[in-house]
């Protein structure tokens, strides 16, 4: 992917259906994070993505998981992060689950790999797991649940409480 000349373009790219090729490696401890990362080729074979998955050891509510064309990081997922010492959050996003899309002018700041669009998403995931059903859903991964099992995510329902 040389030019990317749209925000429109940039969704299509996100939502465009793609594939996992092959199983996932198992996940491994870095620093301290718990990592994650895996190719999807588009349907037609003519683009392949790498994504990541990250969570905090420590903070299991801090993770990310993204999307990556080429040196492009087009859609990210993003938990709780971005407490200070103090407790406070340095930026109000931080203190709930939410997203960021690559946009245009992103890509023309010299932030290709800092996307800045913030969508708040609170109700579409709540935790590590459904963020990844989530992601992988909007990323238009089509074969997901040959390699991700989501059978523990439920709807709550009164008899629950």
């Amino acid at each position: 992917m040389d030019v990317i000349r749209s925000n429109e373009e940039i969704l299509d790219l996100i939502q465009c259906e793609k594939k996992i090729l092959k199983k996932p490696p198992s996940p491994k401890k870095s620093n301290r994070d718990i990592k994650i990362k895996f190719g999807l080729v588009s349907s037609d074979g003519s683009l392949e993505y790498e994504v990541f998955f990250a969570q905090s050891a420590r903070f299991p509510d801090d993770f990310s998981l993204g999307l990556m064309l080429d040196k492009f990081l087009l859609f990210r997922c993003n938990g709780f992060h971005g407490t200070t010492v103090s407790g406070f959050y340095q930026y109000s996003h931080h203190a709930q689950v939410h997203s960021h899309t690559l946009t245009l002018n992103d890509i023309m700041s010299g932030r290709s790999d800092k996307p800045s669009q913030i969508k708040d998403l609170t109700g579409k995931y709540y935790d590590f797991l459904s963020a990844q059903m989530y992601f992988l859903q909007t990323c238009g991964v089509i074969n997901y649940h040959d390699y991700f099992d989501f059978s523990k995510l439920k709807q709550l329902s009164f008899s629950d409480i």
